[in-house]
């Protein structure tokens, strides 16, 4: 299990653990990784090149793209007529090829007068000036993979397998919060990569030392009562009085 790396960091730093882990033989078949790790193309290439699964929650559309009609996923794709059909039956002319953020794309634009003409104009395009709808669309392979992993993660099975990785995430976050692990003291990889160590270090002696023989734990003050338990017993107290 891993943590979250830079975003351009993603593909190349996730291969680097696969090639580490390939060479001591020790490649696992299912991998659950933090959400900064899943891409189409790294499940792509973890699968094609290691054989292994990757786990992890793609991303979902952000706010900024997302509409309250029509979804990508809506849409029909022809992949061998490069073209896309609305729900309402409304299919684009043949989708140009494109190359957004250094990668190649598929730029679908449909019809303008039928945009203009459909109901749904204004939930489906989100423009007002009657332009048609747009979508972009990765390459087949990364596309079919994205639609699929979308649908798989809100599934109770995908979350159920998800889950094994909560006790990683809680380390992370208690290292974090409770021993502040992202605040560098020190100067110089060296020294700061000692750090780590001894906070980890340090993690694992806090950890230990709750834990005792069956029988030996020291007793412990009861915890003090939260505001609103405090104040469900003073409205109980009034209805007695």
């Amino acid at each position: 299990m891993v943590t979250q790396p830079a975003p351009e960091q993603d593909v190349s730093v996730l291969e680097a653990i696969h090639q580490a882990l390939g060479r001591r033989e020790l490649l696992p078949a299912e991998h659950l990784v933090d959400s900064g790790y899943v891409t189409p193309a790294a499940i792509l290439r973890a699968t094609t090149a290691y054989g292994v699964t990757v786990l992890g929650p793609v991303r979902l559309v952000s706010p900024r793209q997302h509409r309250p009609g029509f979804d990508k996923k809506d849409f029909h794709i022809d992949w061998d007529r490069r073209t896309a059909t609305c729900p309402r039956g409304v299919t684009s002319p043949p989708w140009k090829t494109t190359c957004l953020d250094g990668q190649t794309s598929h730029s679908v634009l449909s019809p303008r007068a039928a945009c203009r003409e459909c109901a749904d104009r204004r939930s489906c395009t989100g423009n007002a000036d009657g332009r048609g709808r747009h979508l972009i669309l990765m390459p087949r392979p990364l596309q079919e993979i994205q639609n699929r992993a979308r649908l798989e993660q809100k599934t109770r099975d995908w979350r159920a397998r998800y889950a094994m990785r909560a006790g990683c995430e809680a380390t992370v976050s208690e290292t974090v919060h409770a021993h502040g692990l992202r605040q560098c003291r020190y100067r110089g990889l060296a020294r700061v990569h000692m750090q780590y160590i001894l906070t980890a270090a340090g993690a694992n002696v806090v950890r230990l030392s709750g834990c005792f023989p069956p029988g030996t734990a020291p007793p412990r003050p009861a915890r003090p009562l939260t505001t609103f338990q405090r104040l469900c017993q003073n409205s109980t107290a009034k209805r007695g009085s």
